[in-house]
């Protein structure tokens, strides 16, 4: 009988903790909390990755590739059919 009212007396604690937990108010705070956390990690995860990605691409050199591509992309642009003014003459009018 020692081993059986050993056992039962487990299964007493054992259902006492989950009573804890399957409390709803009890339930309703742990999510809660749990919620907090998560979010939090996200923000402080998403901004140490930002962070990494910004110093690494910092330290490259844009310039010089950025200014070939617009040297390349303005030298093909027709200005003349830009910048020149449409408006009629009077002769055209006439």
């Amino acid at each position: 009988m020692d081993q059986n009212q050993e056992i039962l007396t487990e299964l007493k604690n054992i259902n006492q903790k989950i009573e804890k937990f399957t409390k709803l108010s009890r339930f309703g705070w742990l999510n809660f909390i749990g919620g907090i956390t998560r979010s939090l990690g996200t923000i402080f995860g998403t901004a140490i990755i930002t962070l990494v990605l910004v110093y690494i691409f910092s330290q490259f050199n844009f310039t010089k590739s950025i200014s070939t591509w617009m040297e390349n992309t303005l030298s093909q642009i027709k200005w003349e059919k830009i910048l020149t003014p449409q408006i009629p003459t009077l002769e055209q009018t006439k």
